[in-house]
């Protein structure tokens, strides 16, 4: 992928004391200024995980689903992350859609998939 397309498509915030700051359009032409051959690496690698998990409908049936996640980093904590992440789907799953709402969530298993890979450079 070119580092124009790159920037074209990517949003950033800034790093600041406390936290982060919107600066998509000012990043965005600083990006396009730069030349590929300034960066050290070229290369995006994203894990991908694949999480299995069960569930009883509304009307008590058991049922088995699967669910995807991009992880930003792996760590030792990534079950924790992903539960949290399938937690407020389900949560927003039953505020949006009460009549179909689930019940009894448990993660069966978590496993890596796939690592996408982007490469950004000429």
């Amino acid at each position: 992928m070119h580092l124009h397309k790159f920037a074209d498509m990517a949003h950033f915030d800034e790093v600041v004391i406390g936290g982060t700051l919107p600066k998509t359009e000012f990043y965005r032409d600083y990006f396009k200024k730069l030349h590929p051959a300034q960066f050290l690496n070229s290369e995006i690698r994203i894990p991908v995980y694949e999480v299995t998990y069960s569930y009883l409908t509304v009307r008590r049936n058991y049922r088995v689903g699967r669910k995807y996640m991009f992880l930003r980093v792996e760590h030792e904590d990534i079950m924790m992350e992903v539960e949290m992440a399938l937690m407020d789907w389900v949560n927003d799953l039953n505020r949006e859609k009460p009549y179909r709402k689930i019940f009894n969530v448990q993660i069966l298993e978590i496993k890596p998939i796939v690592y996408a890979r982007f490469f950004i450079g000429l």
